[in-house]
């Protein structure tokens, strides 16, 4: 597969139903940054097609789905499962945000228990929380 950024190859954004990927390149470029922080990163889920999206149960304005042939959303993790809980996923959470600041304001982010979801959507920005915190 080809280079989409400095760390990431098209494949990796790629939809497991048709093969389809398009990712958007502010969103590679903010996971590249990040990456080259944190070390080796997963996409657990990018491109979606219609079939896929509903398949996963995702939303139906999901930016997961092709916009104007683009992909603006990825679900991000660790390579390595020992960090895909606690202090690791927030941390990754923290330096996607910081990135993403730096990009401009519009940019989503959700914080889940083993992975983040990001995007480079270009309307406005949306945070949301499905994260177990400890107690």
């Amino acid at each position: 597969m080809s280079k989409v950024g400095q760390y990431f190859s098209s494949g990796e954004f790629a939809c497991p139903c048709c093969g389809k990927t398009a990712p958007a390149q502010s969103m590679v470029s903010i996971l590249d940054s990040v990456r080259g922080v944190l070390g080796p990163l997963r996409i657990n889920s990018s491109y979606r097609c219609e079939k896929h999206n509903k398949a996963v149960g995702g939303a139906a304005n999901s930016w997961h789905l092709p916009k104007d042939d683009i992909v603006y959303a990825a679900d991000v993790t660790y390579i390595d499962s020992t960090k895909r809980s606690g202090e690791h996923i927030l941390r990754l959470y923290i330096e996607l945000e910081n990135a993403a600041r730096r990009l401009g304001p519009n940019y989503g982010i959700g914080l889940y228990d083993n992975f983040v979801h990001f995007d480079t959507r270009p309307t406005k920005p949306a945070r949301w929380f499905k994260y177990n915190w400890p107690r």
